[in-house]
């Protein structure tokens, strides 16, 4: 939103195409731009101070949607034979001995998409996608976000938000880690493993140990086939 309010030449009503038909979003200046992934930006400060309040009118623009979603996963710059985006190494295409698991914030997105798709989860709650294909999970996306606000019957918090959450997960996906409708059969979104439910606290764990200091790593590290 904050690229949104750039591009809108000093108004403070803005259309957001990742945005639910015609739901309308405030945020004040400071919401969209003292936050650590917005460092750097300052909003068009010429029309703009930060007690400017925006609202953010949902128009649930698929095509649009999609393609500021693009523009956030470019592989332009890769540095090397293949990458994911960010100009990051990822062999493509991707081995069909590499499965994807999704968790936290993923699951909790695509539960909620997933009557849209037709999709029931296994008896551990985990999503399988052996008989999914990307057109049938756009489709949902696309119905989703075109539904008008007044339409969506008894929404929760998170609603709203379905439609941009659900963009940008798949985006990712299809055009950040190059999934197909072949190997999206190697994808699952978890909610257990092993009857434990996990969640965002076992990836900040995971990200954390790349901050440990060398002489406090474990002398064995995982390899390419224990890592996958």
């Amino acid at each position: 939103q904050g690229k949104l309010v750039e591009q809108a030449n000093g108004s403070l009503s803005i259309h957001d195409p990742c945005l639910q038909r015609d739901y309308i979003e405030n945020k004040t200046y400071n919401d969209l731009f003292s936050t650590a992934c917005a460092h750097g930006q300052n909003g068009s400060s010429v029309y703009f101070n930060t007690s400017s309040v925006f609202s953010f009118i949902g128009t649930g623009d698929y095509k649009e949607c999609k393609r500021i979603m693009k523009e956030r996963f470019n592989n332009s710059s890769c540095s090397s034979s293949t990458c994911s985006f960010n100009n990051v190494y990822q062999p493509v295409p991707i081995s069909s001995s590499i499965k994807f698991v999704a968790m936290a914030a993923w699951y909790s997105t695509f539960s909620r998409l997933a009557p849209n798709v037709s999709i029931k989860p296994n008896h551990d709650g985990n999503y399988n996608f052996t008989s999914i294909k990307l057109a049938d999970i756009k489709h949902a996306i696309k119905a989703i976000c075109k539904q008008a606000w007044s339409h969506v019957h008894k929404p929760n918090q998170h609603r709203p938000f379905l439609c941009f959450n659900s963009m940008h997960d798949w985006t990712l996906f299809q055009y950040g880690y190059h999934m197909t409708d072949e190997n999206l059969k190697n994808l699952q979104i978890s909610k257990t493993t092993h009857s434990n439910e996990i969640g965002w606290t076992l990836g900040y764990m995971i990200n954390q140990t790349n901050y440990l200091d060398p002489k406090h790593r474990p002398t064995r590290l995982l390899t390419k086939r224990g890592f996958h």
